[in-house]
């Protein structure tokens, strides 16, 4: 099973590469999409040229954050509207080969689905919603309250409307999966929270914790899982944690 994932940037970093090479150890092709070869990119991962699918000058930041999770977000619904299949962040670590589904996504919590790890029919009612969003830099949420939404409206029609930039943090991510998976009666194709989204929240902060293993933070249920790598604060990775385990296998 094909595995794409993309990066932004001159390096992956240890947990970046270790995730990566975690799917090639289970059997996977991994394309990753970027613009240039990363210089610690792992042996045996094949690259693609992210221009093709999206110029650089179209990545831009989430202001609040500073985070480039738009451009991310953007450029994986581009590679499900390719037909090129699954995508998964570079902070998703593979304990077990993937399992092929028609649709792929995942609970992170209670009340709402993460696009960490997505595949969509390339014809799918859902993918035509969410890369119509996407692809509107002045995308007014449909989940917002009515009257938030005529003001949105009207600022946009005189030229004035709310960039996604400005907006708030997974305005095109996990916020838009979660509306348009419920809205077209898709909830039934969501993975538990435990295949992919053990480590949800404060959780991930478990993997910095001496004396545990990976085996400790997964199920049997668990085919991979999200760090949540940008939520981390690390400075050292200590040994006997499950981090160092993930960056030294």
């Amino acid at each position: 099973m094909l595995v794409n994932t993309v990066w932004i940037g001159k390096k992956l970093g240890p947990v970046h590469a270790a995730c990566l090479r975690s799917f090639l150890r289970h059997g996977h092709d991994v394309v990753l999409h970027a613009y240039g070869k990363p210089e610690d990119t792992p042996a045996g991962v094949r690259l693609f040229d992210a221009s093709k699918l999206m110029s650089e000058n179209e990545v831009f930041s989430h202001k609040e954050t500073g985070s480039l999770s738009i451009a991310s977000d953007v450029y994986r619904y581009r590679i499900q509207r390719e037909g090129m299949g699954l995508y998964v962040d570079c902070d998703v670590f593979c304990v077990k080969p993937f399992t092929d589904r028609e649709y792929i996504f995942s609970w992170e919590s209670n009340i709402r689905l993460n696009n960490a790890i997505i595949k969509f029919p390339q014809k799918s009612d859902l993918l035509k919603s969410i890369l119509s969003a996407s692809e509107d830099n002045y995308f007014i949420p449909p989940w917002l309250p009515a009257k938030k939404q005529r003001k949105m409206r009207f600022k946009k029609m005189i030229g004035r409307g709310k960039h996604i930039a400005d907006q708030d943090w997974g305005v095109i991510g996990p916020d838009l999966l979660t509306y348009h998976v419920k809205r077209l009666g898709l909830i039934d194709h969501a993975a538990p929270i435990q295949r992919y989204f053990p480590m949800f929240g404060a959780l991930s902060n478990l993997l910095l914790a001496e004396g545990l293993t990976v085996g400790d933070l997964i199920t049997s249920q668990t085919e991979g899982f999200h760090l949540y790598n940008s939520g981390l604060k690390i400075k050292n990775i200590t040994p006997n944690t499950p981090l160092y385990e993930i960056v030294t296998s």
